[in-house]
C-alpha cells in the first residue's frame, strides 16, 4: 500500500517578495514560513516514513530539516529529479513583470508546449518528476512484498514494516505535475491544480490506480496559498 506525501517547501524569501526563484541559489524559508510549515506537518495522518526524498535546493533541503525533526524518517537524500524547473532567463524576475510575456499566456493555457528561454521546458520537468515517482512506488511495493514474505516465512509473528509511506519535498509546479498525471489529467490543465507553500496532498498508490486523497493542506487554509493556484510559477 504505497502512499506518496508530496510536501512543498514552506513560504520562501521568494515567495513574499513575488520573485521567480528558480534555481537561484540562497532562497531560504522565512521564519513565519518556517513556523507555519511545523504547524501543518502536524496535521499529517502518518508519522513514520519509509524514505523522505527533497530538491537539493536551500529552501526544500531547510523543509526536509523541520520535516526530519517532526517526524519518524528512515532515509532521507536530495535528488536532482525534484529539482526547481530551470527557467533560465526568467529566473529572479518578479512574477508581475513576468505576466505580460508573450509567453505567459501559453505557460496558464498550454503548458505542455511551454519552454522557458534559455531554460527547461515543462513537459521536460514532468516527464522526469513523474519517472522518479514510478521508480519510487515500485520500489516500495517490492519492500512490502518482501515484508509480507517475511511474515509468511515467520507464520504471521514477524510484524513487518506495514504499509509504505514516503515523502517528497519539492516546488509547486513539479508537485502540480505529478498530482496531474496521477489524476490522467492533460497537463496543459495542470495550473487548475493548487500547491500552497508548506501545504502537502497525498496521493494513495494502493490500488489499480492512484488516488488523490488530499491537496495543498496547510494549518492555515488557503491564505498560505498567496494567489489561486498556490502561488503559481513560485
Amino acid at each position: 500500500m504505497p502512499v506518496i506525501v508530496l510536501l512543498r517547501h514552506g513560504v520562501s524569501s521568494a515567495n513574499t517578495a513575488g520573485i521567480l526563484a528558480g534555481r537561484a541559489p540562497g532562497v531560504s524559508l522565512t521564519d513565519q514560513g518556517a513556523s507555519a510549515l511545523r504547524d501543518t506537518l502536524r496535521m499529517l495522518p502518518q508519522r513514520h516514513f519509509s524514505r523522505l526524498l527533497h530538491s537539493p535546493l536551500l529552501r526544500c533541503e531547510q523543509t526536509a530539516r523541520i520535516a526530519e525533526s517532526t517526524l519518524d524518517i528512515d532515509r532521507v537524500e536530495a535528488v536532482d529529479e525534484l529539482i526547481e524547473l530551470d527557467y533560465g532567463e526568467w529566473t529572479g524576475r518578479s512574477l508581475k513583470e513576468l505576466g505580460s510575456e508573450e509567453l505567459w499566456k501559453t505557460v496558464v493555457d498550454q503548458a505542455s508546449q511551454a519552454r522557458f528561454p534559455g531554460g527547461e521546458s515543462i513537459a521536460e520537468a514532468a516527464d522526469r518528476a513523474v519517472s522518479h515517482v514510478r521508480s519510487l512506488v515500485d520500489e516500495l511495493r517490492t519492500a512490502e512484498r518482501d515484508d509480507e514474505e517475511q511474515r509468511a516465512k515467520h507464520h504471521g509473528e514477524s510484524k513487518g514494516k506495514g504499509p509504505r509511506w514516503a515523502m517528497l519535498v519539492s516546488h509547486g509546479d513539479i508537485i502540480k505535475a505529478i498530482i496531474a498525471n496521477a489524476l490522467a489529467m492533460p497537463l496543459d490543465d495542470f495550473q487548475r491544480i493548487s500547491a500552497a507553500p508548506g501545504s502537502f496532498s497525498v496521493i494513495d498508490f494502493s490500488g489499480p490506480r492512484p488516488v488523490l486523497t488530499a491537496m495543498s493542506v496547510t494549518a492555515a487554509g488557503l491564505s498560505e496559498g498567496g494567489v489561486p493556484g498556490g502561488g503559481g510559477l513560485r
